[in-house]
């Protein structure tokens, strides 16, 4: 049931605000030092992104028309209803500083995360980095992390070397784990990969 009110923008909105302002945070770090910067945002729910960093230029994906017709009404950016797994196909064409997969892709198979991630190297510019965070699956989760993860809505969360083998195509900047806490508890282990062309 939950799952059918995490359709609904203003639930999605209540249920992210436990988890996006870190990995917000986990973004900035990386985009904070350039100005403006042109934002691909795939997978955009609502647009929380647009909405917390408001000083880029951006384009958010979603196949979700109430996240999009929402995002619409509350923000300033450029918001696509569409598949992100047919980019092209949606008459995407600009080229971006920054390309985010915040979430997503513990929603893909193995077949369709590989086949999106080839897929960005066109849409970045020269020196365009692509920013991924999502859920850590690994050995060391505790039972709350367990639950969560097999409660979501996503099934294919991965270790590291399971995300490096669908990155294959680009070079690694940046990895690193972070948590994501309500007070002393663990919710969500999370990793970053920050890619680039080879």
């Amino acid at each position: 049931m939950y799952k059918k009110l995490l359709e609904r923008p203003l639930f999605y909105n209540a249920w992210s605000a436990i988890h996006f302002i870190p990995r917000l945070n986990a973004i900035k770090e990386v985009i904070k030092e350039q100005t403006l910067p042109s934002v691909l945002d795939l997978g955009c729910g609502t647009g929380l992104l647009k909405k917390h960093f408001p000083a880029c230029n951006y384009t958010g994906i979603d196949t979700n028309l109430n996240y999009i017709n929402y995002a619409r009404q509350k923000l300033r950016g450029q918001f696509i209803l569409g598949s992100i797994l047919e980019l092209e196909r949606i008459g995407l064409r600009d080229q971006f500083d920054f390309i985010i997969l915040n979430g997503v892709l513990h929603h893909l198979e193995n077949g369709n995360a590989v086949r999106l991630i080839n897929s960005l190297n066109r849409y970045l510019k020269a020196q365009g980095k692509i920013i991924v965070i999502d859920h850590f699956f690994g050995g060391e989760l505790n039972p709350i992390n367990n639950l969560l993860l097999k409660l979501d809505r996503g099934c294919f969360s991965r270790t590291e070397d399971e995300y490096r083998s669908l990155f294959r195509q680009f070079s690694t900047l940046l990895y690193s784990v972070f948590d994501i806490t309500a007070g002393p508890f663990v919710l969500w282990k999370q990793v970053r990969f920050v890619l680039t062309c080879c």
